[in-house]
Order: C-alpha cells, then sequence, then structure tokens
C-alpha cells in the first residue's frame, strides 16, 4: 500500500472515530436494550478494589485517540474514589486502526509476567507518540524489563489472538460499536467521558465520570 494511501485511510478513520465520539457525548446514557455484558472474572485485568460497590468495564483500542484520552480518565476515577470504584479494560480493536489487534495481544503477553498495566500505559503512550508497531511494543517490553525472549515468542506466535478476538466479540454482543465504551450499573456510557463535567456539542452541559459515579454511589 503506497503512503499516499495509507494517509486518506488514516484520516478516513479518524474522521469516523471524531463522528462517534461527537454523536456519543450527545446522547443521554440509557439502559443497553436488554444486553447484558460479561461480568468480571478471573480472565480480566482490573485495577481498584474487587468487590467495590462500583464496577466499571471498558471496551478499548490502544490506537484509538479517545481511549488514551480515556486512559487518563480512568486513572483519575482510581485516584478519586480509590476502594469504592474497580475498573476493567477489556480489548475492542477497531478495523481502521492496523496495530491495535497486535497492541492488544501485546499487553496479555506482558500480563503473562505480571506487567498488564505497565505496558498499558506504554502501548497509549506509544499512541500519543504516534509510534506503533510490533518492533516498537517489544523495545516497550525490554524497556519494562520483562524476559524479551519469552515475550517475543508470546507475540509473534499470536498466542493472545483468540481472546483479544473473542473479547470483542463479547463487547459486539454486549452492545459496543466503537471506543471507548464503558458499562456501569446497566447503563453503557459510549466515548470518551472526561473526568469532569464537560459541555456537548450544543453547548450544553454534561456529567462527567466523576458525577455520574458519584450518582451511582448515592
Amino acid at each position: 500500500m503506497s503512503k499516499q494511501n495509507k494517509i486518506i485511510i488514516a484520516i478516513a478513520a479518524g474522521l469516523i472515530a471524531i463522528g462517534l465520539i461527537l454523536m456519543a457525548r450527545d446522547k443521554t446514557p440509557q439502559d443497553n436494550n436488554g444486553a447484558t455484558v460479561r461480568p468480571i472474572d478471573a480472565a480480566d485485568h482490573v485495577f481498584g478494589n474487587p468487590s467495590a460497590p462500583i464496577k466499571m468495564i471498558v471496551y478499548s483500542d490502544f490506537q484509538c485517540p479517545f481511549c488514551s484520552e480515556f486512559a487518563d480518565t480512568m486513572k483519575k476515577i482510581e485516584a478519586y474514589f480509590t476502594d469504592k470504584v474497580v475498573v476493567t479494560f477489556r480489548h475492542y480493536p477497531l478495523p481502521g486502526h492496523p496495530q491495535a489487534e497486535k497492541a492488544a495481544e501485546a499487553s496479555e503477553c506482558a500480563a503473562e509476567q505480571g506487567k498488564f498495566w505497565e505496558m498499558h500505559d506504554k502501548l497509549f503512550a506509544d499512541n500519543v507518540a504516534d509510534n506503533m508497531s510490533v518492533e516498537k511494543f517489544k523495545q516497550d517490553a525490554a524497556e519494562l524489563g520483562l524476559d524479551t525472549n519469552k515475550f517475543n515468542q508470546c507475540l509473534d506466535s499470536g498466542q493472545y489472538a483468540a481472546k483479544v478476538a473473542e473479547q470483542k466479540a463479547e463487547g459486539g454482543r454486549a452492545g459496543v460499536t466503537g471506543t471507548p465504551t464503558s458499562f456501569l450499573s446497566g447503563n453503557v456510557y459510549p466515548g470518551a467521558y472526561p473526568f469532569e463535567d464537560f459541555k456537548n456539542t450544543s453547548g450544553q452541559m454534561e456529567k462527567g465520570m466523576k458525577n455520574i459515579i458519584s450518582e451511582l454511589l448515592q
């Protein structure tokens, strides 16, 4: 594929993503039409108190620019709500992001060595720097002090491709169509909601995750 075609595809994917996020921010969160999301289990990567009253499940894509923004919101949620919220990360690599699937696999390979969240942060930093490739993921593993032979073999073999695909399929069955999408207490929140309240595209104030979660805790 020529460089020009790659640029055109990247621009188109970006415009689609922007459209999705703008539409999402104009929506009032609603019950997910009867669809259910898989409860948190041992296969998930979580931070926070597993027995917290609020369980937040996030479907995300390491190459999605809005997901990198929402990763910052997730950190703020953890810091502010401490043991009241547990956050779960699940994979939903979008077709317009050619590095997303291998990035998801890289996070799983790092999880084998106890470094999922460290690799999570590395991958989103790569996203922001527009520097994503299998070679970069292997460099990240080395910088994290992982056993690189084990990590590289895991990544090259596609050991976790099936897990990534199954999580995406689960998300689709639960109503996910774009990233990030969060599930909280039976409601679905599509889009990169900021932590604080924000103005939507119509200039109206919308609740951010801080107030959304605070109300759920009541």
